[in-house]
């Protein structure tokens, strides 16, 4: 007969994990199963990245009927002097992000969006500062939920203290789209509104009176739709049927999510332009924002889109807090 530790060997041996307080019976064992892989693994390739013009298209008719429907406030009715027609001006970004191949080298992603359970350890061993988790609103601090309220270097230095970084720009379009030329979604080409949480647009009347208290606009922002399953933030992974081709998750909606590009508003690099084909990544200093990707619990359902940026991106202020933006970490691989 099998001693204890014979069985702890030969079970370790077999790919099955035991608990360090396995009952000493003999003849019995117990099998603790592996979590599930926090990280999936996205080979070298090459991809199709970016916007073709049938696609920028839609996004600005969508943009239109989400933020200007008939009888809406008047486009060029704005508080700060800054927003002006902004459907226009984010088709006017998305030409510049036309569809080109990139070819990245290999590297890990992680399945599901950091949560606030993670960020919390990662608190209390002393890596990440405590700020995001008081100094934003509270309401939206739930374990189980994303991590939001968190500015940009927050986020990388979760990152950084994990063994990581946050994904590039193409990382993350790439690990929401697979391979798959063409696909607007992690799913396919078709906009399946119950596979992930998003939003709706702001009320017409919430519009009216909205106070404006930063350069975002957000009286135009959007409101929960709980049509989704979900009437605020839900827990991360919890619409598997919306898993990508690499196998993430929430990677349309849920929360939109810092990528580590800056984000710049000249003409000359507004998209892609001289970027480089093989791992490009645009450099900047904190100052010129950052881009964000993948829509959320707030905001319509076209904003999430794989391909897309976050039509907002020219208002966001990287050292600030959202309660919709979070993120997750990448890794590069040797």
């Amino acid at each position: 007969m099998l001693r204890r530790s014979s069985v702890v060997t030969l079970l370790a041996l077999t790919g099955v994990s035991v608990a360090s307080d396995v009952p000493t019976q003999r003849g019995k064992a117990v099998r603790v199963e592996k979590p599930a892989r926090r990280e999936v693994f996205v080979p070298a390739g090459t991809f199709r990245m970016g916007v073709d013009e049938d696609q920028a298209n839609s996004a600005l008719n969508q943009c239109q009927l989400a933020y200007f429907p008939p009888n809406a406030v008047p486009k060029q009715q704005t508080t700060t002097g800054l927003f002006i027609d902004f459907c226009s001006e984010y088709h006017g970004e998305l030409t510049h992000m036309a569809q080109r191949d990139v070819f990245l080298d290999a590297y890990a992603i992680d399945r599901d969006e950091v949560s606030v359970a993670d960020y919390r350890r990662c608190v209390d061993s002393g890596a990440c500062t405590l700020d995001a988790l008081v100094a934003g609103d509270e309401r939206y601090i739930r374990g189980e939920w994303p991590m939001v309220n968190v500015t940009w270097e927050e986020a990388q230095s979760f990152c950084t203290a994990h063994g990581g970084r946050l994904p590039t720009e193409a990382e993350w379009e790439r690990a929401a789209v697979g391979d798959i030329p063409g696909a607007d979604w992690p799913w396919g080409e078709l906009e399946q509104p119950k596979d992930f949480n998003h939003g709706q647009p702001r009320a017409i009347a919430m519009r009216e009176i909205e106070r404006q208290t930063t350069l975002i606009p957000i009286k135009f922002f959007g409101d929960p739709d709980d049509s989704d399953g979900a009437a605020l933030l839900a827990p991360p992974g919890s619409y598997p049927w919306g898993e990508s081709p690499f196998g993430t998750r929430d990677q349309a909606g849920n929360v939109a999510e810092w990528t580590a590009d800056a984000y710049t508003r000249d003409d000359a690099h507004k998209g892609y332009e001289g970027l480089p084909s093989v791992n490009p990544l645009r450099e900047g200093p904190i100052s010129t924002g950052r881009v964000i990707r993948g829509g959320s619990w707030r905001q319509p359902t076209f904003v999430a889109r794989s391909n897309l940026r976050d039509p907002f991106n020219p208002y966001y202020d990287a050292t600030q807090r959202f309660s919709h933006v979070g993120f997750r970490c990448a890794r590069t691989i040797r």
